[in-house]
């Protein structure tokens, strides 16, 4: 497996305030990242600029073989950066914290719509795709009720078999655990154990320090717009390298719970 998101110096302002500064990184196929830090960090910044919601102000991205580049010269987008960022929104799948889901719609709608509209897929196919993936997330039995009247748990698991359904070559996670009760977080994050087991790229923003040391394959610490460190799951919370990571962690870890 090679290197499938390539991030060279990307920065991102909002209003005056630069929310990225020249943020580098590569992460290999199939790998699973979570990216933690205090809020206002840039980290929900990051994911929406790797998936084309935000452009990026400057800098080099790649995803999947498709390369964005920007300099801060470049006031308008051109036709071509517009397609490529396109087509690049197509191999990325986001799952929000709030779901995100169109509450006229039943699960299996939801989970259909995207293919049929975007790839103008056939209510067939995309109808055979939708059942599978409802498999894989434990919702078969769910499929024909609307989002209302599902748990939190049950909607997450909906959100990802919705990005799942575009056959994305990796999938970013918003804080995708924040506003379930405990009890569902483990339904959602069996889920993504279930997809890195088959070699998903996946990158994730969480406060769930368990689930990032327990499914990581390394870590990415983030702090006022900048990659502070990145280290493997156990180093970064074993012995981490910088001042701010050890601060941030006594902080959410809780006071005593490390020793450095």
């Amino acid at each position: 497996m090679g290197s499938l998101i390539s991030v060279k110096n990307l920065s991102k302002t909002f209003h005056g305030h630069q929310v990225l500064n020249r943020i580098s990184m590569t992460i290999e196929e199939g790998d699973l990242v979570s990216i933690i830090g205090p809020s206002g960090c840039g980290k929900s910044t990051l994911l929406r600029c790797l998936n084309c919601l935000d452009i990026m102000d400057e800098g080099c991205l790649k995803i999947a073989g498709t390369s964005l580049k920007r300099t801060n010269t470049q006031q308008t987008l051109d036709s071509t950066f517009q397609k490529k960022a396109h087509r690049l929104r197509q191999e990325v799948g986001m799952v929000f914290q709030s779901f995100n889901l169109f509450g006229n719609k039943t699960i299996l709608q939801n989970i259909m719509l995207a293919p049929m509209v975007v790839k103008k897929e056939t209510q067939a196919i995309a109808e055979e795709r939708a059942w599978k993936l409802l498999d894989k997330v434990g919702l078969r039995a769910f499929a024909g009720r609307h989002p209302d009247n599902l748990s939190g748990g049950q909607r997450q698991r909906a959100a990802i078999a919705r990005a799942l359904a575009m056959n994305p070559k990796v999938m970013l996670y918003d804080e995708p655990t924040s506003s379930l009760d405990p009890e569902m977080v483990e339904e959602v994050m069996q889920v993504m154990h279930d997809l890195d087991d088959e070699g998903m790229t996946q990158i994730v923003t969480t406060h769930e320090m368990r689930f990032a040391r327990n499914a990581s394959d390394y870590i990415i610490f983030m702090e006022g717009g900048e990659i502070v460190e990145i280290s493997d799951e156990d180093e970064i919370f074993e012995n981490p390298k910088d001042e701010r990571t050890r601060r941030f962690l006594r902080h959410f870890c809780g006071l005593g719970a490390y020793e450095w």
